[in-house]
């Protein structure tokens, strides 16, 4: 039996649980590695694709090892990986989202897709143009181009330039023999509880009672849901936003722990310095350093 062409590999679904799919640019940047990003330990929860314009790159997840040198695509896998880039690597860097309300992510966990760049030209005339326009019009966002202020044209047009190279990638990846996963299951009135949290700024506290009012549920009914689908209470789920968008500050951006903190609501560096030790174990300093290489 002849195996199935690529599009048969997508699911079919209809057109209104595709339009529950929370997918968005995080970050791209065109240019030399950051000191910061270069090597050591990075603890990726978002889906990444880099194209190696010069150097190569080195990642490690598990006993798994992906290497990519010019001219190539890099997906790899999402997760706590080890990344070597050369002295002289400058890549072309999409850092993105794609995740249902249900907590899956559209593309598997084992994730990890070279491909020659001359085999997919149209994942870099997606990716160019969506480069350019984020540096022209976000030139000071770091490592999560969502909390950067904008106006609606901007949004708009950020979102047609992500779309376009978003269905290029789904389309290479797909070629390549990923299959993309639709939505499982999931309570109507989680998923608007789900949306509010994931467009709430990062620096402004949940209120639980006023969430669980605007879905038609008690606190303790809304936290229930929350438990049994994601294992964190809606509180929970919105620190869980904010220790990510942390752990990339420090490990990919050279921001100090006071912008940080600012970031994410906190008064004081010091406050946010207690926040993070409790989550990780050091200091957000200590543990900079021991993500270097």
């Amino acid at each position: 039996m002849s195996a199935p062409a690529p599009a048969a590999l997508v699911p079919r679904v209809p057109l209104a649980e595709w339009a529950r799919l929370h997918a968005h640019l995080i970050w791209v940047y065109d240019g030399p590695v950051s000191v910061q990003g270069r090597r050591g330990k990075v603890s990726a929860f978002d889906l990444t694709a880099w194209l190696v314009r010069q150097g190569q790159v080195e990642v490690r997840l598990g006993s798994a090892t992906w290497r990519a040198r010019v001219g190539e695509w890099l997906f790899p896998p999402p997760g706590e990986r080890w990344q070597d880039f050369s002295a002289d690597a400058r890549i072309l860097s999409v850092r993105f989202r794609a995740k249902w309300p249900t907590g899956e992510d559209l593309l598997p966990a084992n994730l990890g897709v070279r491909i020659p760049a001359a085999h997919c030209p149209g994942l870099l005339r997606a990716a160019a143009p969506l480069a350019r326009f984020v540096e022209r019009n976000f030139p000071n966002a770091e490592t999560d181009l969502m909390q950067a202020p904008a106006v609606l044209a901007d949004y708009l047009r950020l979102q047609t330039l992500f779309s376009r190279w978003l269905e290029s990638a789904i389309t290479v990846l797909t070629e390549a023999g990923v299959v993309p996963a639709h939505m499982g299951k999931i309570d109507g009135r989680l998923l608007s509880a789900v949306r509010q949290l994931e467009r709430q700024p990062l620096a402004t506290p949940v209120n639980e009672t006023t969430l669980a009012r605007s879905v038609g549920l008690s606190v303790s009914q809304l936290n229930r849901l929350f438990l049994r689908q994601f294992g964190v209470s809606s509180r929970g789920y919105f620190d869980r936003r904010r220790h990510r968008h942390a752990l990339a500050a420090l490990e990919e951006s050279a921001c100090g722990a006071k912008e940080i903190a600012s970031e994410l609501g906190f008064s004081s560096a010091p406050h946010f310095s207690a926040w993070f030790r409790r989550k990780e174990g050091v200091p957000p300093r200590r543990f900079r350093r021991g993500r270097a290489g």
